[in-house]
């Protein structure tokens, strides 16, 4: 990871299910065990595709997360933008919570927004959670006097989750990286080129 931004997704599965979705994507990553969350954590600033979907950050957090990894939460440090993700399962889009440069949140042009309800009910679909007073998540979307790293750190706090230490650089032993399969990045360059002609 770089230091112009950090990301983490955390997946309500099993390291090794986290694994496989890992392989299965264009993103060489890290994948570090929790008791609650696997977490995955971009092993570099450049995806395994070509441009413009050569952006790790921004590719791990538009990426689908399958039901059977849902819930799934992703802090991410994008740019000059904070971003929260939320995917509930079942067969609810990702929702994004942008947070801009003047530090307030804001909708991003054709996503779904995330609101602090919707985020409430997302960890309360993950089992082993501890349930977050929604007006805490509230109060955590209306802090404006944090940097952007800072407040998605705020927010695992505030939410209980793990990668605090990862977003804000203190947790440096993540592991081996966890490279996609080629066959998955050479079907993501098929589809995308199909997109774009």
């Amino acid at each position: 990871m770089t230091e112009q931004g950090r990301g983490v997704v955390l997946l309500s599965a099993t390291a090794a299910r986290a694994l496989e979705w890992v392989r299965r994507g264009v993103v060489p990553c890290h994948v570090l065990e929790h008791s609650t969350w696997s977490i995955v954590v971009p092993a570099g600033a450049s995806s395994r595709a070509a441009a413009p979907y050569d952006d790790a950050l921004t590719v791990l957090a538009s990426r689908h997360v399958p039901s059977p990894a849902a819930p799934a939460v992703g802090l991410f440090e994008i740019g000059d933008a904070a971003v929260i993700t939320a995917r509930a399962p079942g067969r609810s889009p990702i929702r994004w919570a942008l947070r801009a440069a003047d530090r307030e949140i804001v909708r991003g042009p054709q996503l779904p927004p995330l609101s602090p309800e919707d985020l409430h009910r997302t960890l309360a679909a993950a089992s082993g959670v501890r349930e977050v007073p929604i007006r805490q998540i509230r109060e955590l979307w209306g802090r404006t006097d944090l940097t952007h790293r800072e407040w998605l750190v705020e927010a695992t706090t505030v939410l209980g989750l793990p990668g605090g230490r990862v977003l804000d650089g203190s947790d440096t032993d993540l592991g081996p990286v966890i490279a996609p399969d080629p066959r998955s990045v050479q079907t993501f360059e098929s589809v995308v080129k199909d997109v774009h002609q």
